[in-house]
């Protein structure tokens, strides 16, 4: 599933950029090829017209200003991204994670979190030591 939004640059320059959700990728286990299920965001791309292709995108805790006056709010490689353009890209990452695949992805991941949360503290009411990571019942400590 990819999705796109595209605006200008102060200059005048075309700006698409692409977002991918990869829900299979190929793989190899021992020499064999193998297609397995997966769900990730790939990288977020900008292609800009008379530019090379930008990767890595970057989005900044606190605005960054610009040598020609505007604040700049997030990057994608050496492209600099506004505020009104940082909704936009926001807004195809947030499409893509409405995806059913990221959707249970991220339930599965929660889920998991409980199960070894539940199973760490049935461990240390059992007598579990995180010092030395055994059934010591404090003994590593008498030594």
């Amino acid at each position: 599933m990819i999705k796109t939004t595209e605006w200008k640059t102060t200059k005048g320059a075309k700006v698409l950029v692409t977002a991918e959700l990869i829900t299979k990728k190929t793989v190899n286990i021992d020499g064999d090829k193998v297609e397995i299920d997966c769900c990730e965001i790939a990288d977020v791309v900008a292609e800009i017209d008379g530019f090379p292709t930008q990767t890595g995108f970057d989005r900044y805790m606190t605005p960054r200003a610009h040598p020609q006056g505007f604040q700049i709010f997030g990057a994608i490689g050496k492209l600099g991204i506004t505020k009104e353009n940082m909704v936009k890209v926001d807004g195809i990452i947030e499409d893509l994670k409405q995806h059913p695949a990221w959707i249970a992805k991220q339930a599965k991941i929660e889920k998991n979190k409980k199960e070894i949360a539940d199973m760490e503290a049935s461990r240390k009411a059992n007598g579990y030591c995180e010092k030395c990571g055994s059934y010591c019942y404090g003994d590593c400590e008498a030594n």
